[in-house]
């Protein structure tokens, strides 16, 4: 029987009581974390040494731990703005300051990217692992208590929505059950917070599966991201990638900015498609990857639209959403979604579809109780139709044989039982939702009609194939699989998580699923967006390298890879073809050391050169050339709208610029910036700026070198942050 708690200390305690002093404790990935029970329970352990507490989770969020005073007087007020009442994770605070007791261990097989490069603690306790094998994971460390939050509706009675993660909960919550028939102390935990969307479908769980319900009545925030500046080289590759997405398809986003990109300029497709073919044939994309585009993908506007597949739902989804571009529905029967394929029956019914329906077997000539409740699941009979002893009731007056191999019957049944179209169809499977404060809004707001079109369901779902494949082989048709890697090796190896020392940027996620999964279904093409470059220590270096030692995705399932410079197909191609593809693609600035490279080691023509059409990869020039046919502007840094003010924004861009700065820079910029008195008088902006972060009269000699500093990290960035302030923020 379910115990109900109005208090998380009474909680933690309860738990403590029934499973004993030793816990193991699997949480969610991201927002899905019973945050309240969390911390009550991380309190109990602290101050109780003999409590064992292993977090088992991933993808932990939490206000940012600021490393400098100026950090935090940017910062703290937009994390305010945005985070509300959120209650971080108390394990969080010391794992940073890695001062977690003893007795207090956190394992994660997902970070928060690039959050923990230099902390020791956690990277030691990092599993690293695909997201479709972390059920396996847990078991090794004999997980004995679930907890996760979930929400509630009135019309929903002694039901609990999963809401944000319905990812892991099947699974996890099926290995708990045999571990309790195995005569093991165990517990599963919601904790309700109302500020969770209600999500239907597979999210829906009843209250008697959790041993215990938390509800204090007093509902936290939602940790949410804010929308992120997307730039020159995160808008070419959406655009490229664009290219390769086809009508009537199913389109899966990875997690990061370049998916809106994506999403932007699939709108611009939709809606400005004539705008949207000049910008194309202006960068000469058309013509320079003619080929992959006419056999991968098309140009043309969404007329069916795209189903979405996906681990992670996010803002991207919402915008496509709202476009018409995510408008295709899937089906969960595989005849039925076979057919909607082959175009041999639409959604809105034509007097044949029954004819078309016994030809495929899908139901009896004589239908049966069976056929008519697969037929009312999915509006194709009305639900005011009966079947009894092989009858069809209408009505108390009207009843119809069953037979429709007797014509006069058939017509009847087509008159007075067919419905209009099909109903119940998914406009998307996720397997967990993380997004913006407009993108939870968003959800809040979906009548039940429209909300049910977007399910929530398990990641082995989602990631993979194994849970019905026949199903979902029909519903993944021209499957597109975008996601995000560092770097790339000219052999087609994709590092994608971590670092050449083994350090842990991130995490394998569900990336390795979706490009195996790529393979399996015959005709999905997996896509892996790449900056070509990065700058580091302001110098620029290529992402397109030679060899890595530390690789997420493995040379054999290479597939699709784009650059802001191209295209290129790497699947099935030898070694050197691949090579050259990939040059192709490449900064031009780094191409002849990687050419030299690949003929030393044999793997390309000693003569072989690269395409004079490709030796022109130059942002700059890109940029130059947009500017001069004035088609820069559908390249804004925020096209979704942004948290930050014009002011905050041009501090953000100051402070990256001298993030990357050297030492040496920084104080050559603190004694330049005296001579820049004049400068700071004639700029509104940089005042703003200064005022913004408490720096317009230094109080402490610290603060005196910050406003030096940032005035001339401004001199260096100020026509950049004039000219894209005046017109590129959307309300």
């Amino acid at each position: 029987m379910t115990q109900f708690h109005k208090d998380c200390e009474q909680a933690a305690k309860h738990i403590v009581d029934t499973v004993g002093k030793t816990i193991v404790l699997a949480m969610p990935i991201g927002i899905g974390k019973p945050i309240g029970f969390l911390n009550a329970l991380y309190r109990l352990a602290e101050s109780d040494a003999s409590i064992s507490l292993t977090i088992i989770t991933g993808l932990t969020l939490a206000r940012q731990h600021f490393s400098s005073k100026l950090e935090e007087r940017f910062v703290l007020p937009i994390q305010e703005r945005l985070l509300g009442n959120y209650e971080d994770p108390l394990y969080e605070k010391a794992r940073v300051e890695q001062t977690l007791p003893k007795n207090i261990s956190v394992i994660e097989f997902f970070l928060a990217p690039g959050k923990y490069l230099h902390n020791q603690l956690v990277q030691r306790h990092y599993v690293s692992t695909k997201y479709t094998s972390v059920i396996k994971d847990l078991r090794y460390y004999q997980v004995n208590v679930i907890a996760q939050q979930v929400s509630q509706h009135e019309a929903y009675p002694n039901v609990v929505s999963l809401s944000s993660n319905a990812d892991l909960f099947t699974e996890v919550m099926r290995y708990i059950t045999q571990q309790k028939a195995k005569g093991h102390a165990v517990a599963a935990i919601a904790e309700v917070n109302q500020n969770l969307p209600f999500m239907l479908g597979d999210a829906l769980t009843s209250t008697d599966q959790w041993t215990d319900l938390i509800d204090t009545k007093q509902y936290h925030h939602l940790f949410n991201l804010p929308r992120e500046e997307i730039n020159l080289q995160d808008h070419l590759i959406g655009l490229y990638t664009s290219t390769l997405i086809k009508d009537n398809s199913c389109l899966q986003i990875g997690i990061g900015r370049l998916g809106l990109a994506l999403s932007n300029a699939l709108i611009l497709r939709q809606h400005a498609n004539e705008n949207y073919r000049q910008l194309l044939s202006a960068l000469e994309i058309t013509s320079h990857f003619k080929s992959i585009i006419d056999e991968v993908g098309n140009l043309e506007c969404f007329e069916h639209g795209v189903y979405g597949s996906t681990e992670m739902l996010s803002d991207e989804y919402m915008h496509l959403y709202k476009n018409k571009i995510l408008k295709k529905y899937v089906y969960e029967h595989k005849g039925l979604q076979q057919l909607l394929n082959e175009n041999l029956i639409q959604e809105k019914f034509t007097p044949d579809i029954l004819n078309v329906l016994l030809d495929a077997a899908i139901i009896n000539e004589k239908l049966s109780s069976q056929d008519v409740t697969f037929l009312q699941r999915f509006g194709i009979f009305k639900p005011t139709i009966q079947w009894i002893d092989n009858t069809l009731f209408v009505n108390q007056a009207m009843q119809i044989s069953n037979d429709l191999s007797d014509s006069h019957a058939k017509d009847n049944i087509v008159q007075y039982c067919l419905g209009e179209e099909l109903q119940g169809g998914v406009l998307t499977h996720a397997a967990f939702f993380l997004g913006s404060n407009n993108f939870y809004d968003f959800l809040h707001a979906l009548p039940v009609s429209e909300s049910q079109r977007f399910c929530m369901t398990a990641v082995n779902k989602t990631n993979a194939l194994s849970l019905d494949p026949e199903l979902l082989r029909v519903q993944r048709k021209d499957m597109r699989c975008v996601n995000t890697g560092m770097m790339v090796t000219l052999g087609g190896n994709i590092i994608s998580d971590g670092l050449e020392n083994y350090k842990e940027v991130s995490g394998v996620g569900g990336q390795f699923d979706f490009m195996y999964m790529a393979y399996e279904l015959p005709d999905a093409r997996a896509i892996i967006n790449c900056r070509s470059t990065r700058e580091k220590n302001q110098q620029t270096v290529s992402n397109i390298i030679w060899d890595y030692p530390a690789i997420t995705i493995p040379r054999y399932l290479r597939d699709i890879v784009i650059t802001e410079f191209g295209i290129a197909d790497c699947r099935s191609k030898t070694d050197q073809d691949i090579i050259k593809n990939l040059l192709n693609i490449t900064d031009s600035r780094f191409q002849r050391h990687l050419l030299e490279l690949a003929k030393r080691h044999g793997k390309i023509e000693a003569n072989y050169n690269i395409p004079q059409i490709y030796q022109n990869n130059y942002l700059n020039k890109i940029q130059t050339r947009l500017h001069q046919l004035k088609l820069d502007t559908f390249f804004t840094p925020y096209p979704f709208g942004s948290d930050l003010t014009p002011v905050e924004a041009c501090v953000k861009k100051v402070l990256e610029y001298l993030k990357q700065c050297t030492r040496a820079q920084l104080v050559w910029g603190f004694f330049s910036s005296f001579s820049l008195r004049q400068f700071k008088k004639s700029h509104s902006l940089l005042r703003n700026c200064l005022n913004r972060l408490e720096l317009d009269v230094p109080q402490t000699l610290t603060d005196l070198v910050y406003q030096k500093v940032f005035i001339y990290g401004y001199s260096k960035t100020w026509s950049k942050n004039s000219s894209e302030l005046r017109s590129n923020f959307a309300d």
